[in-house]
């Protein structure tokens, strides 16, 4: 059977463009680009939603907890061979949230994954945490994360920590790779979806053995 990725985020899996408020074509946002990069062996599934979080409710918006979803699509898409979780982005704007909850909250995705009969062989498939980037000024989105940028740049700081607490959860942290787009401060722009799908593959391609 050939190998499975699903690839768990909010609106920067989704494939929203910062600077159009679009939505990307299938082959721009970063999974598809990851499953061109991976091939036709490969099967990725795209779960993004646009406002999701880890593990935090988001009031007037119904269904954005990661945490509620998550079992659900990892039996929806079972037998997964890894799952690529990226959130922490829309936590910071969750009163009361901030940056180590976030780490914390996509940690807690992460044993949800481990814990699972969903990979092979009922078995867990394997999991990677990309870590998001930090904010660059959030413009007339600020008022609703005052802390925000101020908050974000912790995130690969609280990440790491929490990562070894949950027993060296693989990380790529985003931030060395791309940044956010300075057309609102969190989401990215087609070039940085090109440059996340290539980072993602190649550890994808050491974590499955792919040649």
């Amino acid at each position: 059977m050939s190998p499975a990725v699903l690839c768990y985020g909010d609106s920067n899996t989704w494939g929203y463009e910062a600077s159009t408020g679009a939505r990307l074509g299938r082959w721009e946002r970063w999974p598809g680009v990851l499953q061109r990069e991976l091939g036709d062996d490969v099967h990725v599934v795209e779960e993004g939603m646009n406002g999701r979080t880890t593990v935090f409710e988001v009031p007037f918006e119904p269904g954005r907890n990661g945490l509620t979803h998550l079992p659900v699509s990892l039996q929806t898409h079972a037998p997964l061979d890894l799952v690529v979780i990226s959130l922490g982005t829309n936590d910071l704007f969750v009163p009361g949230v901030n940056a180590f909850h976030a780490a914390h909250g996509a940690m807690k995705l992460s044993e949800v994954v481990l814990a699972s009969d969903c990979g092979p062989g009922d078995g867990a498939p394997q999991v990677l945490v990309l870590v998001p980037p930090p904010f660059l000024p959030l413009g007339i989105w600020e008022p609703d994360a005052p802390e925000g940028v101020a908050e974000s740049k912790r995130f690969a700081e609280h990440f790491a920590t929490m990562s070894v607490e949950y027993g060296d959860v693989p990380l790529l942290k985003l931030g060395e790779h791309v940044g956010s787009s300075a057309a609102d401060g969190i989401h990215f722009e087609r070039e940085d979806h090109h440059v996340i799908g290539r980072a993602v593959a190649g550890r994808a391609r050491s974590m499955l053995a792919l040649t």
